[in-house]
């Protein structure tokens, strides 16, 4: 296995040109005010990038929304257009994975404050493809990480494998069309040529949890780990003004490997 050379930060992606496959990492810290992804968890409440309190350094919060199932997402341009069209942009965190040789994404996510948790609530990556309208899925892969029976305190990190130039499909991941019946391996590499969502939510693929009291939660260091391919160029979009918070001294964690996943026993609604 290949040591990972470097950690790229919002503007600069460095390939290891020594290696004869090379690799490369684009991680949005916040910490220069890029606003690259346009990430998101409501389209009802603002968007804050807070000066302090990530991990560490500054970080994206979103506060006071309601729902059953809190997620993070970046959304192309191709999905719904014409639909919140604010609240999408073209980024390396959508797009055309496997030319660009995605290997893992990993995130920090915080819980500041806990609507209504559940003992089946876990970590789950989503990917989605839509069709030509916008409007349909073709395609719908989930990752869903170990369970967490209560709610994670303070930043944590969280790693997903993707192997997007696999010749199958990976481990651990669900994998179907948009009507549900199942991907198959030859499906998986063109999938991922033209991803319209990526989110990152605390649920599990075919549970259903109760909607009660409201969210606060942050997100920082969105990494994307790739074989050397197109530099991403990063825009920058203006937001709220940084309202700083107090809040403890982060640490820096390594980031867990993921483990297999359970098939649920259903389908994401």
């Amino acid at each position: 296995m290949l040591p990972r050379i470097m950690r790229a930060f919002p503007f600069y992606v460095v390939a290891a040109s020594m290696l004869a496959t090379a690799h490369a990492s684009f991680i949005e810290t916040y910490d220069d005010g890029t606003d690259v992804g346009l990430w998101h968890c409501s389209l009802g409440v603002p968007r804050i990038i807070e000066a302090s309190g990530g991990n560490p350094g500054a970080y994206l919060q979103q506060g006071g929304f309601s729902t059953s199932i809190p997620t993070w997402g970046s959304v192309s341009t191709r999905f719904q257009p014409g639909v919140n069209d604010p609240y999408k942009i073209d980024s390396i965190y959508t797009g055309d994975w496997t030319t660009l040789g995605v290997t893992s994404i990993a995130v920090d996510l915080n819980v500041i404050q806990v609507a209504t948790w559940a003992t089946d609530r876990a970590v789950t990556l989503e990917l989605l493809q839509m069709d030509e309208t916008g409007f349909n899925v073709n395609y719908d892969a989930t990752y869903t990480l170990p369970d967490l029976p209560n709610p994670p305190v303070g930043w944590q990190t969280y790693s997903f494998p993707v192997d997007a130039n696999s010749s199958t499909i990976p481990e651990g991941w669900v994998f179907t069309h948009g009507d549900g019946t199942p991907g198959t391996d030859a499906e998986w590499s063109p999938f991922l040529h033209r991803v319209d969502l990526t989110s990152i939510g605390f649920y599990k693929p075919g549970f259903a949890y109760p909607s009660l009291g409201t969210w606060i939660l942050g997100i920082d260091n969105i990494e994307i780990d790739f074989q050397a391919g197109p530099t991403p160029t990063p825009t920058v979009t203006p937001s709220s003004t940084p309202t700083p918070t107090a809040r403890p001294t982060p640490t820096a964690r390594l980031r867990p490997t993921p483990r297999p996943r359970p098939v649920p026993g259903g389908n994401p609604s």
